[in-house]
């Protein structure tokens, strides 16, 4: 049996730094006696110091036994926070609940020991392996021994359910853990949520959410600690900053019911009441014309961003169906983009796929129908194109969000490189989300709102299922396409951009004398590719040779340097297997095998590692290589502390 049937068949995450043969006892008390480095680190955010201190002061000088609840906006570092709150409060284990896998596997993989990347070795809250804490996934068959050997479980939410017969719940006493935390907590008022933390009544509660309105529109139970909102953290350039594209055709006409003898405009509908604003919306998404728009949008923006930079950004699209989807992902790629589309009914394998090509940049596009909501981060997102009515916030605000991760480093050239662009047409109706979105009201008017609208989305959503021309007006554009752009909030970026796009401008005007036959586009990337010279690789001359050269020196290092060297290190014997003991449980058909030697088994587990990280290396780009290789250093230098703590 293969290794990729072994991982399908007993797919257990188990995150453990004791790697069932670690040398280091399993402490209770590990959150109390360890010393993070937290209030005076400078590689955390300002928001996840401020929560933590907020937490620490609930829960250790006011001793409060009310639910914490921490809000922070999407891309200012909740999952960080759920790995710093524990430190000097909770005096026993912690459990991280998820509301979905998406956001469960995005946090175990940011608090996974045994990758080098983790979040507490990422942001220097500890600086060697051995400080870590001991954490596990519970799945099915993790065993009472490593559960109790914990200082952290992760779960998603229907591992708590009663009705699931291996339940958390059914074997674990209700004291078994010291403190609670659940991610996105908006969602905890569901009854299995409520169950869970009525059988752990005396742990303590950290609720972390970006979204301060429970999914039945109730305030979330407990004491808002932390309120960081999404306006500051666009000016602390914790997150992108926001423009608005419109785009608004001078005439638009209906059609409906085929009867092509009559048209209407959108103003006549309403004022005549023959169709409702559903229908309408719903009409304009649908629209080939429309769509087209949107897409020629999309890219000009995509293509300005991506002039003069090697940023890879990319676009986020939202459709109001497969069918829909399948149809844009078409129109994208006639246009020469490479774009994929993901949505619930591929194969899993066919999701991750496409997800990995996204995250290592072999994809321009990324279209999902109800798949990228919350809990899906890929830092080069920075256009969200919608293609769909939204008619209430929060699903609209959770799309918006996938585009706010700031991008930080060398790379960044321009301000526009940390500046979100949403594109959408101006009869999708999404003007009052708009501004309710960049309002940022008090939560009880948020509340109010809410509630107003959930019954129009429930219903919005049941319509968009249906096929793709089922129920809709044939839409016709007459006339000039102008745009109307306004800033979310007005930052430091965006005048910094204002202030760049000015000089660009007068930059252009003085060339056109000097290059006639060129266009303003054209001009414009001549201009800024000469802002930032950079450096020709006389390899790239032949690219395909290189790649070829890189791959095969690549491939070599991992099947016998590198093993070659960890054996040197530490003093073993290639034909020995003591470095199985250091490799985390999820590799389990690796350790438990007794036919690989110490050699083997590093270079299998480091090429699994980087199939996880880059996909199948058959279809790696060269800047894969170069991305895989940065990896790969510090892969070998965190293994070689797990090796150090097994020996």
């Amino acid at each position: 049996m293969n290794a990729s049937v072994w991982r399908n068949n007993y797919k257990k995450v188990v995150l453990n730094n004791n790697n069932g043969g670690s040398n280091m006892p399993f402490d209770i008390n590990y959150f109390m006696n360890a010393k993070p480095a937290i209030v005076e680190n400078d590689e955390l955010r300002e928001p996840q110091v401020l929560a933590y201190i907020d937490a620490f002061n609930h829960f250790k000088e006011e001793g409060s036994s009310r639910d914490a609840v921490i809000i922070l906006p999407t891309g200012a570092g909740k999952t960080g926070v759920i790995g710093l709150v524990p430190y000097g409060m909770c005096q026993g284990r912690v459990l991280i609940i998820t509301p979905q896998l998406v956001i469960k596997d995005h946090v175990v993989e940011s608090l996974d020991p045994s990758e080098p990347g983790n979040f507490w070795l990422k942001r220097k809250v500890f600086n060697e392996f051995k400080d870590l804490p001991i954490v596990n996934e519970f799945d099915n068959d993790i065993n009472q021994e490593e559960l109790e050997n914990s200082n952290i479980i992760i779960l998603n939410i229907h591992k708590l359910s009663s009705r699931f017969r291996n339940s958390l719940l059914k074997k674990v006493g209700p004291n078994f853990f010291d403190m609670i935390i659940i991610d996105e907590a908006h969602h905890s008022p569901a009854e299995t949520w409520q169950n869970a933390l009525n059988y752990f009544s005396k742990s303590k509660v950290v609720k972390v959410t970006g979204t301060p309105f429970r999914t039945d529109r109730k305030p979330i139970e407990g004491k808002i600690i932390t309120d960081y909102g999404l306006g500051r953290a666009m000016q602390q350039n914790i997150v992108k900053s926001l423009e608005n594209f419109k785009l608004l055709p001078e005439e638009v006409y209906l059609t409906i019911d085929n009867d092509f003898t009559r048209k209407y405009t959108i103003n006549q509908l309403r004022e005549l009441g023959i169709k409702d604003e559903n229908y309408i919306a719903r009409s304009v998404a649908l629209s080939k014309e429309c769509n087209e728009q949107i897409i020629n949008e999309s890219i000009s923006a995509l293509n300005s961003k991506r002039i003069g930079s090697t940023i890879p950004h990319k676009i986020i699209a939202v459709a109001c169906s497969i069918n829909h989807g399948e149809t844009l992902e078409t129109m994208y790629q006639e246009q020469g983009l490479r774009a994929r589309l993901i949505h619930s009914e591929l194969e899993p394998e066919t999701r991750k796929r496409i997800l990995s090509d996204v995250e290592n940049n072999r994809c321009d596009v990324i279209i999902h129908v109800a798949m990228l909501g919350e809990g899906y981060d890929h830092i080069f997102l920075s256009v969200a194109a919608i293609f769909r009515p939204f008619k209430s916030l929060a699903p609209y605000s959770q799309f918006i969000g996938r585009i706010l991760r700031y991008i930080d480093g060398p790379d960044v050239v321009k301000p526009s490189d940390n500046i979100g662009t949403v594109i959408a047409h101006r009869d999708l109706g999404l003007d009052p989300l708009w501004r309710e979105y960049q309002k940022e009201l008090k939560i009880k008017e948020v509340i109010e709102k809410v509630k107003e609208q959930e019954k129009f989305e429930r219903s919005l959503t049941r319509d968009l299922g249906q096929k793709y021309n089922k129920g809709i007006a044939d839409v016709e554009l007459l006339g000039t396409l102008d745009t109307e752009s306004e800033y979310y909030l007005s930052t430091a970026l965006t005048e910094e951009n204002e202030k760049f796009e000015a000089e660009i401008k007068l930059k252009i005007e003085s060339f056109k004398s000097l290059l006639p036959n060129s266009s303003e586009e054209e001009i414009r990337k001549f201009i800024i590719t000469q802002e930032k010279p950079r450096d020709e690789n006389p390899l790239l001359k032949s690219p395909k040779k290189y790649r070829m050269f890189v791959r095969k020196e690549f491939h070599e290092n991992v099947r016998m340097n590198l093993p070659a060297k960890l054996i040197s290190e530490f003093g073993v014997e290639k034909e020995g297997r003591e470095f199985a003991k250091a490799l985390p449980s999820k590799y389990f058909y690796l350790k438990n095998n007794e036919e690989l030697d110490n050699a083997a088994l590093i270079a299998l587990y480091l090429n699994d590692k980087l199939k996880e990280e880059f996909g199948q290396r058959d279809v790696w780009t060269l800047d894969n290589y170069f991305r895989a290789q940065d990896y790969l250093d510090e892969l070998v230098k965190h293994l070689a502390e797990m090796i150090q703590s097994t020996l």
